[in-house]
């Protein structure tokens, strides 16, 4: 397993031998307040239900996060079957209105009483996502070492935030022009400033229909922009949790291939903690309760036999029982450490899998314990 320090120097290497592309998703542009694609998908539901059904109430954008962020903590429906119910209000050729509310809900926290703040100040957005920050320096270093940027995100910060630098933002099909820097935006651009080009209705990819589209046209510009890029340069991947399945789909075939290169992704650890008590309580309060509709419907089950030879989470019968993983270890009456014990078992096994899979994408992880390390290790790849 390639070690932090050692994807580190490969970085590096790349950088200097200006090779490096940059994958930017979601992660690099919350950190100024922009939603990811989950909020953003339900704040335009909550938006036109609103608009629909409450007489023309319209709530600020802090209270369409706000509720996306509740809602996606108690709802079980898929993201990609509320955007296609987000279709429906906008038909199949409403695409100007569309795009005008993916703007005004994707910028909403630089709105102030509904109305667009007249002056954004770059150096400001700048200065507070340190993330952005040290991939604009990364970009802008004198040698030049990013050949690329490829980013999943709508907005156009990044391009905001470039100073003495020329580059080129790529949203469609065009021809590249001399030495600048490209920025393609893969999945369409939304630019905050109006009267500069951006991309139309009918090319933002956003619902799952959409991305099936594109995945299905292996011809389509974006495709053969990645899959270039993907095999021919080093990548690092910041801000992405590798979800979207196009991307995936390239990657599996790239490893397929005889074509070969390297990419990193900064990738946040799991939680190696426990629950806390109260949720260990709560998982031992429904183990009792499937015990118990077990007893009302007749099933008697061996391993609930005290004599039976299995370890019992809990000191009376009637406590739910378990296996521990820990051989000869019964600890009666603290059930708590041994659900715990399973359930960090269970996040380490996750991530050794979680690895596995991320190297069958060709991808290595660079673990990181907080998003506040991201800088650090960039500016470790300038040195």
């Amino acid at each position: 397993m390639t070690t932090k320090t050692e994807a580190i120097d490969q970085l590096r290497t790349a950088f200097q031998a200006k090779k490096l592309t940059l994958y930017l998703g979601a992660g690099v542009s919350i950190g100024s307040n922009l939603p990811s694609w989950d909020k953003l998908v339900l704040g335009m539901y909550f938006n036109k239900i609103s608009e629909a059904h409450m007489g023309g109430w319209r709530p600020f954008s802090n209270y369409l996060y706000a509720i996306s962020e509740w809602y996606l903590k108690t709802a079980g429906e898929p993201l990609e079957i509320t955007a296609r119910k987000l279709q429906k209000f906008y038909g199949t050729g409403d695409r100007n209105t569309f795009l005008q509310d993916l703007y005004d809900t994707l910028y909403g926290n630089f709105f102030q009483d509904g109305e667009r703040l007249g002056y954004i100040n770059s150096r400001f957005i700048r200065a507070k996502n340190p993330t952005l920050k040290a991939i604009a320096r990364l970009c802008q270093a004198p040698n030049r070492g990013v050949a690329n940027v490829v980013t999943y995100n709508y907005d156009n910060l990044l391009e905001m935030v470039l100073t003495g630098l020329a580059y080129q933002t790529v949203f469609r099909a065009t021809e590249l022009v001399g030495d600048a820097l490209p920025i393609y935006h893969v999945h369409g651009f939304v630019p905050m400033e109006q009267g500069i080009p951006h991309s139309t209705g009918e090319e933002i990819v956003f619902t799952e229909e959409e991305y099936h589209r594109v995945a299905e046209s292996p011809f389509y510009w974006s495709n053969l922009i990645q899959l270039q890029l993907l095999s021919s340069t080093t990548g690092l991947m910041v801000g992405l949790s590798l979800s979207d399945r196009n991307m995936r789909r390239i990657l599996d075939a790239i490893d397929n291939s005889p074509l070969k290169s390297q990419n990193f992704a900064l990738l946040k650890e799991p939680d190696k903690n426990g629950p806390e008590a109260a949720i260990l309580d709560a998982i031992h309060t429904s183990a009792k309760s499937y015990r118990d509709r077990c007893d009302r419907g007749g099933i008697k089950r061996d391993d609930w036999v005290e004599g039976s030879g299995k370890v019992r989470i809990g000191s009376s019968n009637v406590e739910p029982p378990t296996r521990t993983r820990r051989a000869g270890v019964k600890r009666a009456g603290n059930y708590q450490y041994e659900i715990s014990g399973i359930i960090q078992q269970v996040k380490k096994i996750d991530r050794e899998q979680q690895e596995y899979v991320l190297g069958q994408l060709g991808v290595t992880p660079i673990w990181i314990k907080d998003y506040s390390e991201i800088p650090g290790i960039i500016a470790k790849i300038l040195q």
